[in-house]
């Protein structure tokens, strides 16, 4: 049986990063959701089924990677970075694997942000959902920034779903963490797709499909 563990160094520092996008225009004044408002952005991530592209990373303390990205819901993900690490969702865990150093770290999905993105059906407005949109900023450069709050636990930092305007779409998003930290992602070249191969998402007992471990953490 798996261990939880607490993060490691690396798994901190790339964790936060898996969702994330920065707007850098000036913001306005918040404003609450509207009915109307809630129901379009549970509309247009519940329409985001499987889909691939690139992304670049970048974080307040001078850091940048970039990479691809490819998510198939329910549950799974990978981004492949340029550096040597490898994110894998693969329905029950977020697994972190540093190929450089053949370590292989995991967390469960579950308590990770990321999960909104996997989810099949989001709901943002229902009585019993576990995440609310909590206020919206129109920002300068086209963006809209959706703050969102967690019902069912306290957490640290921030999350921000960033949507571009017009049109109304997926741009990234952006987490802040308790020290402060900025973190993003911005998302690139969003593309359909179909037919993804089963081993982009498997995780065996060697470790993630298509690489060997020599350190393994449960």
């Amino acid at each position: 049986m798996r261990r939880r563990l607490r993060y490691s160094l690396g798994m901190r520092k790339f964790l936060p990063a898996l969702f994330v996008f920065f707007a850098l225009g000036a913001v306005a004044n918040p404003t609450a959701p509207t009915p109307e408002f809630t129901a379009r952005v549970e509309a247009y991530v519940n329409s985001l089924r499987h889909i691939s592209g690139d992304f670049t990373q970048r974080s307040s303390n001078g850091k940048s990677d970039s990479g691809t990205f490819h998510i198939s819901k329910p549950g799974r993900m990978r981004l492949e970075y340029k550096s040597p690490i490898l994110l894998i969702a693969d329905g029950r865990d977020l697994v972190y694997y540093d190929k450089k150093l053949e370590q292989i770290s995991y967390i469960s999905l579950a308590s990770n942000p990321a999960s909104i993105v996997l989810t099949n059906d989001v709901s943002l407005s229902s009585p019993d959902s576990p995440i609310r949109i909590r206020e919206v900023f129109e920002t300068d450069n086209n963006t809209t920034e959706i703050f969102l709050s967690y019902t069912y636990e306290k957490r640290s930092g921030e999350i921000v779903l960033i949507f571009t305007t017009k049109p109304f779409a997926l741009a990234g998003w952006r987490i802040r963490d308790a020290q402060g930290i900025t973190t993003e992602i911005t998302l690139s070249n969003i593309r359909p797709a179909t037919g993804f191969d089963a081993s982009l998402f498997r995780i065996t007992g060697r470790g993630v499909s298509g690489g060997r471990t020599t350190s393994r953490h449960y």
